[in-house]
């Protein structure tokens, strides 16, 4: 358990972010029963589910002596599971030219987002919600299945990915834990926009941000963003941190967050090497 990050030095900023992104990866591949290998050098998990999101590489800081036979073991051993995969490049990953070997091995990178941190309390007081709509928090099955499904259709993800997530919610039903909280945003009577915090390493991480095409322009992803870090902030978190799309970069500048790093997502469809 991280104590809560007081202070914005760049390399405890970066390393709480990882922190966060790290255990919030972990929770997720618990919840899909996956199995783990965690030594010195590499964290993954390998759920068996046919989605990248689903397997993969959480932590890669491979010792310089022998890199090249180390990274080349791993990827064996990933690709023996025989499963799509994602693997997560950090700041800290070594070596630091580690994505472009992947891309060697026949990884493509999927989307490479600036990590971003934000001072709580310079937050407004007030949460500003736009106009018809209200922002809940999910505390049942049925507002996790909205929840959902809004996720999958606003972040463009295929709709294979939905039926994957109701599987793991048929086996799990909804499951309350202290570092999560989802939020949804309904516009009237339609959930239409959708975030999640996670609260680890010391930070409060922002997840899941996602708006239905129709809704997007309105500000509503930006007061479900808010919605969770106005949270934190009451429970006495001072950071906020996120990885932004391109599409949300200016948004998240505008609130005041600042960039501290860059974090890659290089994904793996193939099946042997």
């Amino acid at each position: 358990m991280h104590a809560i990050l007081e202070h914005f030095e760049k390399a405890a900023v970066v390393s709480a972010m990882e922190a966060n992104i790290q255990e919030s990866s972990a929770l997720w591949g618990r919840a899909l029963g996956a199995e783990f290998h965690d030594d010195a050098e590499v964290t993954w998990f390998v759920s068996g589910l046919p989605f990248e999101l689903c397997n993969g590489v959480i932590r890669a800081q491979f010792a310089a002596e022998n890199v090249e036979k180390s990274i080349d073991a791993t990827l064996k051993l990933l690709s023996a599971q025989k499963v799509p995969m994602a693997w997560v490049i950090s700041p800290s990953t070594r070596p630091t030219d580690l994505g472009r070997r992947l891309q060697g091995y026949g990884w493509t990178m999927d989307d490479e987002a600036p990590g971003m941190a934000l001072d709580l309390f310079a937050l407004d007081a007030q949460l500003s919600v736009p106009r018809g709509l209200t922002i809940e928090r999910v505390d049942d099955g049925e507002a996790l299945k909205h929840w959902m499904r809004t996720m999958v259709i606003g972040s463009d993800i295929p709709e294979s990915a939905f039926t994957l997530l109701l599987e793991v919610y048929a086996r799990h039903g909804f499951v309350r834990h202290t570092s999560v909280r989802y939020y949804l945003g309904w516009l009237k009577e339609e959930p239409v926009a959708t975030s999640l915090l996670f609260l680890g390493g010391g930070v409060a991480g922002v997840y899941n941000v996602a708006t239905l095409p129709h809704a997007r322009g309105q500000g509503i992803g930006t007061a479900v963003t808010l919605a969770g870090l106005h949270e934190a902030r009451t429970m006495g978190y001072r950071i906020g941190t996120l990885q932004s799309s391109p599409m949300g970069l200016n948004v998240y500048r505008r609130l005041g967050f600042q960039v501290y790093g860059t974090f890659s997502f290089f994904f793996w469809q193939r099946l042997t090497l």
